[in-house]
């Protein structure tokens, strides 16, 4: 036998002839670890219950709102231009030289007071002539029934000729008729006089003048502008699936930049008859009371029709619904604990819903904190709105 197998028969002789414990320990060591991980995997799974070391998990912080009943409208808006109830141009029918401009820029002028007034010297001196002439036409007329009462004595005594007669008849016709015809045309050339003073056919206020005093204006030619700005007119539309909602009685709030959270209170008096073919909307007209003259017409404003009113439902804030496939949910808070409920939603209005079904007024629900509670977890109300009607 060589050297080289001795030495490893010797090296084999020494390894088995170790302690046994030493070869058993790493296997005891590894039995232990696994024991080990054992208890701590079941400790965390039965971790989940209440135990005196961990205690309950904590309460879910939410803010609530109490249901109350209120009332809610649901109401369609319209937008449109205020405008004037009545609105003309003041202008001459004839023409003539502006002598007076009556009023005041911007102002308020009262119905029949005199606004402009012109003067035309052509009608003056045809009046003035007509006048003159009416004179001297009354006096031949006057004289020619004088001669007319004569041949008709003369006539009854047969000292006058028919032909006579009839000439001083004919006579007293033509110069009466010339007094009837020059009566007509002075109250003619008068009527002109007088269509050169023009007055306020109603009462409002007149806008700023576009021609100067002095200054000669043709017939029709405009110097100011008359509105009547009580009551204003708005004219919008709706939507065609509101027609058979609309009424002349609806309640009509009317609302205007010029006065920020402001609501001016109209009523609807006209109602198209048909529906725009191409909008395929539906239009209104309403009047607003503008005693005070607040508001100006060209102004831009929103109409809110109202077209159902509800007081008899509790109304939460669109916040606290929860939406799902099949609706709308809700969390009530009972006895420290959030309870799913189904409810059925009715009117919306200005971040407000009325619960149709599946809530009681005055039941606390979540408001804020829905995404930290399932039902059945316990809550803790940090904030309580006493009513839906804090908002």
């Amino acid at each position: 036998m060589s050297a080289t197998s001795l030495y490893r028969s010797h090296m084999s002789n020494q390894h088995d002839t170790s302690p046994p414990n030493r070869r058993r320990w790493p296997r005891l060591l590894a039995i232990v670890v696994g024991l080990i991980l054992v208890l701590i995997v079941a400790r965390a799974w039965l971790g989940g219950a209440d135990t005196p070391e961990n205690g309950p998990p904590p309460a879910a912080v939410v803010e609530t709102v109490r249901a109350e009943t209120r009332v809610i409208t649901e109401a369609v808006r319209g937008v449109g231009t205020l405008r004037a109830s009545a609105e003309i141009d003041i202008s001459p029918e004839v023409g003539g030289r502006i002598t007076l401009l009556a009023f005041r820029e911007g102002g308020r002028v009262e119905a029949g007071q005199v606004l402009v007034e012109l003067r035309d010297a052509r009608l003056r001196e045809q009046l003035n002539s007509r006048e003159a002439a009416l004179a001297a036409a009354v006096s031949r007329a006057r004289n020619a029934e004088r001669v007319h009462a004569r041949a008709e004595t003369l006539r009854a005594q047969r000292q006058i000729s028919e032909g006579d007669y009839e000439q001083a008849f004919t006579d007293m016709q033509a110069a009466q008729a010339d007094v009837r015809g020059l009566e007509a045309d002075i109250a003619a050339l008068r009527e002109q006089m007088a269509e050169m003073t023009l007055r306020a056919p109603f009462a409002g206020e007149i806008s700023e003048q576009q021609v100067d005093e002095g200054a000669f204006v043709e017939a029709g030619r405009r110097i100011a502008t008359l509105y009547r700005a009580d009551p204003l007119h708005m004219s919008f539309s709706i939507p065609e699936r509101y027609a058979g909602r609309i009424s002349l009685e609806d309640e009509v709030e009317i609302t205007v930049a010029s006065f920020p959270g402001e609501r001016f209170a109209a009523e609807l008096d006209v109602i198209s008859p048909s529906v725009d073919e191409r909008s395929r909307t539906l239009g209104l007209r309403a009047t607003i009371a503008n005693p005070e003259g607040r508001l100006r017409p060209g102004g831009f404003a929103t109409a809110r029709v109202i077209v159902e009113r509800r007081d008899d439902l509790p109304v939460l804030p669109e916040e606290a619904l929860i939406g799902t496939r099949d609706g709308f949910i809700v969390f009530v808070v009972e006895d420290g604990r959030a309870v799913r409920r189904e409810v059925r939603t009715g009117l919306r209005d200005n971040g407000m819903v009325s619960i149709v079904e599946g809530l009681a007024a005055g039941e606390q629900v979540v408001r804020l904190g829905h995404q930290r509670v399932s039902d059945g977890t316990r809550v803790e109300v940090v904030s309580d709105a006493q009513s839906a009607n804090t908002r």
